[in-house]
């Protein structure tokens, strides 16, 4: 990893403290912004995958009729 890709976490948190009230709220919201958007392209990459998104079906149908075990019973075992 090249020296420029490293994040220097502390430098960030420093920098960010340094902020006025509001470009703080404004980094909170694009930080919100970016975990949202995150969160859809993991959410597009199952649903393009389509021997995992069979497998989520079939469970969530073996649920429904009740072919599942409860945790206690599980945690048992482990």
């Amino acid at each position: 990893m090249s020296k420029a890709a490293i994040i220097d976490e502390e430098k960030i948190i420093n920098d960010f403290e340094k902020l006025s009230k509001e470009r703080k709220k404004e980094v909170v919201e694009f930080i919100a912004y970016l975990k949202a958007k995150e969160e859809l392209e993991a959410t597009k990459e199952i649903i393009n995958d389509k021997d995992f998104l069979k497998s989520i079906m079939s469970g969530d149908e073996d649920f429904k009729s009740g072919r599942f075990k409860r945790w206690l019973e599980v945690r048992e075992d482990v």
